[in-house]
Parts: C-alpha cells; structure tokens; sequence
C-alpha cells in the first residue's frame, strides 16, 4: 500500500512557531503509512515509532532511498502484518523526539487507530508500541506514562535509558577518545590500557573498537557545544515492556543496563542483549544512512562504514521478543528473564 497523507497540526510539532494571538496554528503534512491484514485481522494495531528526526533515509552513496514512515517495515512492520496485526507508522520529520514526538505519535495513534478500525471494519482491541533508537525513547516514555496508551512496548537500542549514565559516558568519552583515535595513534594495541579505559567508558568490549569512531568522534565534537538540557527517565514501567539491544552499541549500551537495575516494578521490564550486534542490526537497510554520515558527513575511514555493515543481526531476537510480549499482555505469559544470546539463538 503506498504512504497516504497525514495532517497534523502545527502546536504539536517541535519544528513549529507558535501561532500569534487569535490566529489557528498552520498545518503540516506527515507521511504515513496504515496497513491492514486482507484476511484474519486479529483485532490488535502495532504502532512504529523509527530512529533519527524522520526524513530521507540514503544508500552509502547518499541517494535517497525512502523516508522513514517504512523504516520500521524490514523490523518489525512485515512481521505484525504476518502474525495478523494492522501496522502503522509516521515519518515525524523534524517533529521532535522526546515528550513532542511522543505527543504527535499519540495523535497519530488516534488517528491511525480509527482508519484501521474502518478498513478493518471492527474496533482496535488493543495496540502496541515498538520504537527503535530515539523512537525507542518515545516508546520509553509511553511505557512510563501512567495513562497507559499501549498494552504493551517493544524497545529495540532506546534512547533515554539513564541519563546519570549517559552524561558519565559521555564526559569519559569525550576525554579518553583523542588518547586511541586511530587518527592519530595509528596502529595501538587492543591490549594497551588505554583502549581498555575506553571500552569499558563505552560498556562495549575492545573487540568492537572498528565501530567507536562514530561515537567517538562525536562525543568529542558534543564536548565542545554548550550542554543541552535534558530530563532522566523514571523508570516506572506501567506497561509490560521488553528491550533489545547489542552489547556492541556504544551508542546506548550502558544506559540499558543501567535502567533496567532501576527499572520498577521489575516485573513488566526486560533486557535481551544480543552478542556482536552494533546499534543498527546489519540486515536493516537503516544501517546506509549511518554508513554514509560515517564516511561522507564525518569524514570516518571506510573501514567504520564497512563494519556497521558486516555485523550480526538482532532482528531474529526482536522478532521473538514481539511475540513474547504479545503473550505476555494477552495471555499472562511471562516471558524470559533478562538474558545475553548469541544472534539467532532462541530466547530460553
């Protein structure tokens, strides 16, 4: 089904100017895509909350090849449509994260909750919420929230896990990577202390040292900016909720761990880490974009484009994980405890 069209009003959006007094707020249009089963609808709507600030996605040459409203299909979208779920997903592009992308993703869910009703031409029973990156850390807040939108969330590399934890990696990244930049110190040993402080800084082992130019680099570049104001997570979980992550993303690895030892009540929260795998799984064609900011926009060594590529994949955990948590609110099936698999290892 192609993406139809979406209005949203502009209050809504982070990108838009306040209206001035007595005027209506202007429109904005988001792509967005509702899909329904043909056959056997089971009632049940999975909402796609995708990574980044929405927009183009590109292949490593920087061609467009989409926008975001599918970057959740080869995820999780092909996936609910199979197991009998409607699907729907929005491109916020540029509509923020945080508390305003979950507030226009709320809106979107009213919306998209009353066309799959009239396709499907029954009510929605329940939905879902499965966010990947920051759209992880707009399911994060959903699962927090205490008016329970969505029976259950799926969490795949989150944003805003622990924010005492992320500033400490951050901080020690950002002084700890100019001693091991491959840039400059061509050639250091896996074994040299220094790359040890860094991993564990990082939560990633040194083995994954091909892929810390990208956050590296960036968190020195994030040092020399002023600090953004930010808010910690409550770690409240309202809602059954599972996460997944690789334990080579140093992009958010940390910060998981961190949350779900805070994470309460214990019981509706959990973490499945899968070995190897970077914060984008290699088999999602997401993982482009990232190759080409790498070598393009950050002016990285191929090198660190072609390992975000040659990585395992998380999807067949994720996958699985979905499936758990839809037993887990519809049937009281608690799912696995906290566990590390190796990639495409079942969940045990």
């Amino acid at each position: 089904m192609s993406p139809m069209r979406l209005l949203l009003l502009g209050w809504l959006c982070a990108a838009a100017a306040a209206p001035a007094a007595g005027q209506a707020a202007p429109p904005f249009t988001k792509r967005f895509v509702v899909r329904v089963p043909e056959q056997a609808w089971n009632g049940s709507l999975v909402i796609g909350a995708h990574g980044g600030g929405g927009g183009n996605n590109f292949d490593r040459a920087g061609n467009v090849i989409g926008t975001d409203e599918t970057a959740l299909d080869d995820v999780i979208g092909r996936h609910a449509l199979a197991a009998g779920f409607a699907y729907a997903s929005f491109d916020r592009d540029g509509g923020g994260n945080g508390t305003d992308g979950l507030a226009l993703t709320y809106q979107f869910t009213q919306i998209a909750t009353a066309e799959v009703a009239r396709r499907g031409g029954k009510a929605v029973t329940r939905t879902y919420l499965v966010g990947l990156s920051a759209g992880g850390g707009i399911a994060r807040l959903a699962a927090e929230d205490e008016r329970k939108v969505y029976a259950g969330t799926l969490i795949i590399a989150g944003a805003g896990g622990d924010l005492v934890t992320r500033l400490d990696r951050q901080t020690r990244m950002a002084a700890l990577w100019p001693l091991i930049d491959p840039r400059a110190h061509f050639g250091i040993s896996p074994a040299d202390p220094r790359m040890r402080a860094y991993a564990e800084a990082i939560g990633t082992p040194v083995d994954a040292r091909r892929l810390w130019p990208y956050t590296g680099a960036g968190a020195v570049a994030a040092a020399a900016r002023p600090p953004a104001a930010a808010e910690n997570t409550t770690g409240r979980v309202q809602v059954p909720t599972i996460e997944v992550v690789g334990t080579w993303d140093d992009l958010v690895i940390r910060e998981l761990r961190a949350y779900s030892e805070r994470a309460q009540p214990r019981a509706n929260h959990r973490l499945y880490q899968v070995e190897g795998v970077w914060h984008m799984s290699s088999d999602d064609d997401g993982v482009m974009s990232f190759q080409y900011i790498a070598t393009s926009r950050m002016k990285l060594d191929a090198d660190v484009a072609n390992a975000m590529g040659e990585g395992p994949s998380y999807l067949p955990t994720v996958r699985e994980a979905f499936d758990h948590l839809v037993r887990w609110v519809e049937k009281g099936a608690s799912p696995p405890a906290n566990q590390t698999v190796e990639p495409g290892q079942r969940l045990r």
